[in-house]
């Protein structure tokens, strides 16, 4: 092989890599933007406020006539959230009352940036989404989060259930392809003047 055969053959062994991790990142910037979260933060990390997180999360699960349950899309569901994001956070603060935990609670909608996630199945990319945020008090313990939308967190145990696993990223296809994305998050943030608050699930 001589010297043009092999510029050219890099040349095309570039192109490949390159085309294959913009069809990575494609496919997560599109998983992040159509991706609602619930996104629960403690008071504190004692454990009458965190066992207080998990109550909340639970009170919230059974709220079904607030949710985005049955949105046909993304935008319905953040619509829908919107809407109800005061009557949500007004029967959060009634159940906190009878529980006397001595706070509030403030929800928003917010973006949030968060690390790879993998479940059995499936997995969510690093990066930055939007979430339904449940601030608890001074809102400074460990979080706890979930998939709203595309998906609904089981009522009984907090867990994801998903009526169609195809919008996201198979688990044993993410060793490769999830690394690429957090390269190109991880530069991307680098380069952003944007703060992020980063959140693992905890």
């Amino acid at each position: 092989m001589n010297k043009k055969e092999f510029s050219v053959l890099i040349a095309l062994l570039f192109t490949t890599i390159f085309s294959i991790c913009s069809q990575y990142i494609v496919q997560a910037d599109s998983i992040k933007e159509n991706t609602l979260r619930l996104h629960i933060i403690a008071n504190s990390n004692s454990d009458f406020d965190q066992k207080q997180k998990i109550e909340v999360r639970d009170e919230i699960l059974n709220m079904e006539d607030i949710l985005p349950i049955n949105a046909k899309d993304f935008n319905q569901a953040v619509e829908i959230t919107q809407k109800n994001i005061f009557e949500l956070e007004k029967r959060i603060n009634s159940y906190l009352v009878n529980r006397n935990a001595g706070y509030t609670a403030k929800c928003s909608i917010e973006n949030y940036y968060f690390d790879t996630t993998k479940y059995t199945d499936f997995a969510l990319p690093q990066g930055e989404y939007k979430a339904l945020t449940v601030k608890l008090g001074k809102a400074e313990g460990k979080n706890w989060w979930c998939v709203m939308y595309p998906a609904l967190c089981s009522q009984s145990v907090g867990e994801i259930v998903l009526e169609n696993q195809d919008d996201f990223i198979k688990t044993n296809q993410i060793t490769a392809r999830f690394k690429i994305v957090e390269i190109y998050e991880n530069i991307k943030m680098k380069f952003s003047n944007k703060e992020y608050d980063k959140y693992n699930n905890l």
